[in-house]
């Protein structure tokens, strides 16, 4: 009687743990979502307040202290040799500096959000034909399907005679260093704390860099200091592990169809922050997203 009592409460821990699994990977990409998605409205906020170099350097400065903390105390692998070495620092350079970079500079030349997000969501497009994954003909439409929702979402903030030309250069090579940082950060196994800490390092170094080079003011009010805190914390560490996660766990290009659902939970946020009401072509485009992940993502896993 007392086994078979046992045989019973193993079988329900066990079932139990599997429940937490499964919860815990359905959790994990609306999480990343929702996490991201806050980056754009609290970008725009700390740029009232400092130009974008210094802005970006403060975040990753802090940022790699942070990972610098968590590599002191958990002690994780290093990289093994100079190969490793090298393609961890060109990834950060690719996905912490480049990225992030002329992200900043494209909102600071007055691309708007929108507009930049339908351009950083021909990604999974791209990543789809550099990465050579296999893509059938359906996941190809299923793709397009979330590209239709995209331009239908921003649309209405597109308007020609007012794109800087420095702004949309800053968009695209925005857009390349996303696209072949996540490609790089696929094939790299080492240690995600080890890993973060060098990107975000090599990333701090660089916009020393251009701090050197360029002349950039800020002024440390409270929204400042909570826009800081916020992408350093929430975005920076928080999301961007979660990124990593899942790309070293899931399908790349299910995994980059994610940023599918960017625009429209970042259009909601703009809503309740900003007072900024959608449009019904915006309300048709994010049905036409949320469609596209479905379809994308019913036959693989992301994480």
């Amino acid at each position: 009687m007392g086994r078979q009592y046992k045989i019973l409460v193993n079988s329900k821990i066990k079932k139990s743990m599997q429940t937490g699994i499964l919860l815990k990977r359905s959790i994990i990409p609306w999480l990343f979502v929702l996490m991201w998605s806050s980056g754009g409205i609290f970008v725009k906020i700390g740029l009232h307040y400092a130009d974008p170099f210094i802005f970006l350097f403060f975040r990753l400065l802090f940022s790699s202290l942070l990972f610098w903390g968590m590599l002191l105390i958990f002690r994780p692998s290093l990289p093994t040799n100079s190969k490793e070495w090298m393609d961890v620092i060109f990834t950060g350079l690719c996905m912490q500096a480049g990225y992030q970079t002329f992200y900043f500079l494209a909102l600071d030349y007055n691309i708007s959000p929108g507009l930049l997000a339908i351009i950083l969501g021909a990604q999974p497009i791209l990543t789809t034909f550099l990465s050579r994954e296999k893509s059938g003909k359906n996941q190809w439409i299923e793709l397009i399907i979330g590209i239709i929702g995209l331009t239908l979402v921003v649309l209405d903030s597109t308007k020609i005679a007012n794109i800087s030309k420095i702004g949309m250069m800053s968009s695209l090579i925005s857009l390349l260093c996303i696209t072949g940082g996540t490609i790089l950060q696929k094939s790299i196994q080492v240690n995600q704390i080890s890993n973060m800490t060098i990107q975000y390092t090599s990333g701090t170094i660089f916009l020393s860099i251009l701090l050197y080079c360029f002349e950039q003011k800020v002024s440390w009010s409270p929204m400042f200091l909570l826009s800081l805190c916020w992408m350093v914390f929430v975005v920076s560490v928080g999301a961007t592990l979660l990124l990593y996660h899942m790309i070293r766990q899931g399908n790349l290009t299910n995994v980059t169809s994610l940023f599918y659902c960017v625009p429209p939970v970042t259009a909601i946020f703009d809503f309740f922050v900003f007072k900024n009401s959608l449009a019904m072509l915006s309300i048709i485009g994010m049905g036409l997203i949320v469609l596209g992940i479905f379809l994308v993502n019913r036959q693989g896993k992301l994480v």
